[in-house]
């Protein structure tokens, strides 16, 4: 990591908010690396991807992990969790469905994203550097 920073949080309702202050804590940085927008990008779709966590991390689930990292190219986030995982394939979403945001979310604001799982499921993106940083 660059620089960044990692937090462990309990898969719980409040750990969206929890994550979230977690980057406002460090905001400067990102503010600084991506700009304005794309921080704002950064802070939904970090809650998007802890609140999925929660929600289908299994019973097995203890923690949730985030890893916040700038690199040369921009900003990469991490949120592992030890859940069992998930279909990976954005569905076609109706203005009107409640649920089912995140994956279609990352795929629309984030420049590049991904799963892995291996005993444990990872979901990630990457945001570019701002051209004007």
């Amino acid at each position: 990591m660059d620089r960044g920073f990692s937090r462990s949080f309990r898969p719980h309702p409040r750990a969206a908010a929890k994550a979230r202050a977690a980057l406002d804590a460090s905001l400067d940085l990102f503010t600084d690396t991506l700009g304005e927008d794309k921080v704002d990008d950064m802070r939904l779709l970090l809650s998007e991807l802890v609140t999925n966590s929660v929600r289908h991390g299994g019973k097995q689930h203890r923690s949730i992990k985030l890893l916040v990292s700038i690199t040369s190219f921009g900003v990469r986030v991490d949120v592992v969790d030890s859940g069992q995982g998930f279909d990976s394939n954005p569905k076609e979403i109706e203005p009107h469905d409640d649920g089912g945001w995140g994956l279609f979310l990352l795929d629309e604001l984030a420049d590049r994203w991904g799963v892995s799982q291996d005993g444990k499921t990872t979901v990630w993106f990457e945001l570019d550097r701002s051209p004007l940083q």
